[in-house]
């Protein structure tokens, strides 16, 4: 074998090469995930201060000269500090007003509702361009600040995320024991289409080459059919990526302790094609194993043909008939 090497030097010098640089990959792809910085929470410590908060959010967003009119954040209240609030964050890509309409029928049950706008979000260059650049840190840092201003608008605070908002309610449910009840819907975890133990290497990797632009349809482009008017059709890469990380740097969090969170409610689509369902079973058998009986499931059938996002009240092939109800019924 060495008199092989020997005599082709070339040859063994492009295979060591090749042998190391696949080392190199599999150790940054396997490498653990983590933030960046930490975050303290600094909760309202009234209703007023929460109403504050959230005003001084939303003049902030009133000077963004291309925010679409119906993203800005949405306060629904009854004036007052109630027994409950409850926490919507819109999917990726999407913005507020994806939510406002089982918002209100949660504030017509006495809820004081609170639906923001995530970063990047919500502006009127719909190639999704203002993405670009969106990272886990400043994502986990907008759901701290937005459960802080959540303490001060119920006695009891509930938060819900579709898909990359599911993530961030995933890792707030790590985070704060000042959250009654966690939902992640559809929490985007891991991606449909790529197997389960793959997931984890490809987020890392996917990290560490250029950014690159990306359409939702690849072949209506801006013209998605099946896209809100105010949604992005497209997105960069990395942001997309970066909802991934944090939902690692929970689940990180979770195979050490237990979640912080006083209870955690996971609803699933078993015709999800985006979300990965076995990444999130996955998930949530790390919150069992700390013996948390308080987690409790449910998913909607395939037969019932509910896309991914079962919320935006206007999807075309959407059915909040079927989805509203059930989620007024759960989520109590």
């Amino acid at each position: 074998m060495t008199n092989w090497f020997r005599s082709r030097p070339k040859l063994s010098i492009f295979l060591g090469i090749s042998v190391l640089f696949i080392i190199l990959l599999l150790l940054l792809a396997y490498k653990p995930f983590s933030l960046r910085e930490t975050f303290v929470s600094n909760p309202a410590e009234s209703y007023e201060e929460a109403v504050v908060r959230t005003e001084d959010i939303q003049a902030a967003e009133a000077e963004i000269p291309d925010l679409s009119p119906e993203c800005g954040t949405i306060l629904m209240t009854h004036e007052e500090k109630v027994a409950d609030a409850i926490v919507f964050f819109h999917g990726f890509t999407s913005c507020p007003d994806q939510f406002a309409t089982l918002g209100e029928q949660y504030f017509n049950q006495g809820y004081n509702v609170l639906i923001p706008k995530q970063p990047r979000h919500g502006l009127q260059e719909f190639d999704g361009t203002p993405l670009k650049g969106l990272s886990a840190e400043e994502l986990a840092a907008f759901g701290t600040q937005i459960a802080d201003i959540a303490q001060g608008l119920g006695e009891r605070v509930v938060v819900v995320g579709l898909s990359g908002g599911g993530s961030i309610t995933t890792w707030l449910a790590q985070e704060r024991a000042d959250i009654d009840l966690a939902i992640p819907i559809a929490p985007f975890l891991g991606i449909g289409f790529i197997p389960r133990p793959l997931t984890r290497p490809l987020t890392n990797l996917i990290l560490l080459i250029p950014d690159f632009h990306q359409w939702w349809d690849p072949v209506h482009q801006m013209s998605n059919p099946l896209s809100a008017p105010y949604s992005y059709r497209g997105y960069f890469m990395h942001s997309l990526f970066e909802n991934l990380r944090l939902g690692f740097v929970a689940e990180e969090d979770a195979k050490r302790v237990k979640p912080a969170v006083g209870g955690i409610l996971v609803i699933t689509n078993a015709n999800d094609e985006s979300v990965n369902n076995a990444v999130v079973a996955e998930f949530e058998q790390l919150w069992l194993d700390h013996g948390e009986q308080f987690l409790q499931t449910f998913q909607f059938e395939q037969e019932l043909q509910i896309p991914h996002d079962m919320i935006t009240a206007t999807r075309p092939n959407g059915r909040p008939d079927i989805v509203y109800p059930k989620l007024l019924e759960i989520i109590h």
